[in-house]
């Protein structure tokens, strides 16, 4: 069903415009703009116009109210969806779990964090899997996470034994996508080995693909279970889990499948010292170094993480045309460091964020933290500008149409033939009083929506131009959260 969508203000290419009616199409995407002449309320006003109740007892697809095909939105900003450029929905389990320093181990390890995602993979089931997953994506959804991108590694039985259905968990993760109603690129991550010469640990069992076989053999069963999707953006793509876990011969036949398909390809690359020293160990150059020299980095290539790139490797992604996916608040939890992304920045990489581990999952905590990061490894107020130096347009790019690239997708705008992902955003919250006062008030509105947003501002939420959020309901959430408990209180009993 197509619809139309007006707010007070709605946000076009960086900046806020009045008056602007959405158009959506039944194929889901946005068909038309135009422009409403009688529009001119102050951004001061307090007009909330009485909305028309919600009919909980006629249920929309995804369990949302029944879509109303005109929505005047009034008192609302309306955004293009967020993208969560990477994400691996199952560690939602670890949340609070890992927050201690374990007795005897030497301090600044990783031993809480590792213990804890051992003691999760040994317990997961496809149907835990498929409840958590659910559960993690519908909380995106709630926060303005429009799109994910999942990053699958998880592809075996706690024992390494393969499933009847060599796919069996991605299209779980695909299952639970669906039941939410979120747009997801599945992106499935090559795991060989732990290391040169290094055996796999009991929990890695469940990751590891023998060979390039394998691997394609489960990731054409993970594209046929895509089939026919409405609306809802699904694609499946190609995954690096590290430089030191996939020989050359498999990076080079991931180089090829990815350019043969027009497949997405994702790596975490240069997540931390350890993984440099390895690398250069191993194969004398550093990660982005080898990935180039096998092929991998093109204009559909996204370095995830990108924590320790040295000199001339922000370049060479640059030259590709490629992406670089940030992590901040996964980052930060685990102990990584400050990526330079002044560095990225200048050599034109574009930026996206994403809820990697799920400590939280909040668009607006991503954004900002981006900027923070910098200035505090700058020592410098206003990094992350756009070409007027202001901050807000440029970090709302890297939560929308800088997630857009990694997916490959038109997503992450307001504009024709975009995707009708799309979030509004309540303009009478508290957090935003005040901003919108004076001639500046376009300009602080964006800044303090940037620097102090929070996923409780987010109202509603259409995927492809169908409203999956309503009034802040989802008719879903209560039994998708009654599963995820049952879920955590067995894995953590």
């Amino acid at each position: 069903m197509s619809c139309i969508l007006q707010a007070d203000l709605t946000l076009i290419d960086g900046h806020l415009e009045r008056g602007v009616v959405v158009h959506v199409g039944r194929d889901g995407t946005i068909t038309k703009l135009s422009r409403d002449q009688r529009a001119g309320m102050s951004l001061g006003a307090s007009a909330l116009a009485l909305r028309p109740p919600i009919d909980e007892s006629q249920p929309g697809e995804f369990g949302s109210p029944r879509a109303r095909r005109k929505q005047r939105l009034r008192n609302r900003l309306l955004l293009p969806g967020f993208v969560n450029g990477h994400s691996h929905a199952f560690q939602r389990l670890l949340r609070g779990r890992t927050e201690f320093h374990p007795t005897g181990q030497p301090q600044g390890g990783g031993g809480s964090w590792q213990e804890g995602l051992r003691h999760v993979l040994e317990a997961l089931d496809p149907d835990d899997l498929e409840a958590v997953s659910s559960f993690a994506f519908m909380e995106m959804l709630r926060a303005g996470f429009t799109h994910v991108v999942e990053f699958h590694f998880l592809h075996h039985d706690p024992r390494g034994g393969r499933y009847a259905r060599p796919a069996e968990l991605s299209m779980r993760v695909l299952d639970a996508a669906a039941h939410a109603g979120i747009g997801v690129t599945l992106v499935r991550a090559a795991y060989q080995r732990s290391g040169p010469d290094a055996p796999a640990a009991p929990e890695q069992r469940r990751f590891i693909d023998r060979d390039p076989e394998d691997y394609q053999k489960a990731l054409e069963q993970t594209v046929e279970h895509v089939g026919e999707v409405d609306r809802r953006p699904v694609q499946v793509g190609l995954g690096v889990y590290g430089v030191r876990n996939v020989d050359d011969f498999f990076l080079r036949a991931l180089a090829r499948q990815a350019h043969a398909g027009g497949r997405v390809l994702h790596a975490h690359v240069a997540r931390d010292p350890m993984e440099v020293d390895r690398c250069l160990a191993e194969n004398g150059c550093r990660p982005m170094e080898h990935l180039a020299s096998k092929g991998l980095l093109s204009d559909r290539f996204t370095a995830i993480h990108a924590t320790c790139l040295g000199e001339g490797e922000a370049d060479l992604l640059g030259v590709a045309g490629g992406a670089a996916c940030i992590c901040p608040t996964s980052e930060r939890n685990i102990g990584r460091g400050l990526p330079d992304l002044s560095a990225l920045n200048e050599a034109g990489v574009r930026l996206a964020v994403g809820s990697d581990s799920q400590t939280r999952i909040d668009p607006f905590a991503e954004i900002i933290r981006l900027e923070y990061g910098e200035r505090l490894r700058t020592g410098t107020r206003s990094v992350l500008t756009d070409h007027a130096g202001t901050v807000a347009p440029k970090l709302l790019e890297a939560g929308a149409a800088g997630g857009a690239t990694v997916t490959g997708l038109p997503l992450g705008r307001i504009a024709e033939g975009c995707q009708a992902d799309l979030v509004a955003i309540d303009l009478d919250d508290p957090s935003l009083a005040g901003v919108a006062a004076s001639q500046d008030s376009e300009e602080a509105l964006l800044a303090a929506l940037v620097l102090g947003g929070h996923p409780r501002l987010v109202t509603d939420v259409w995927v492809g131009g169908r409203q999956v959020v309503t009034d802040r309901v989802m008719l879903r959430w209560q039994s998708a959260l009654d599963a995820y408990r049952k879920v955590a209180r067995r894995v953590w009993a």
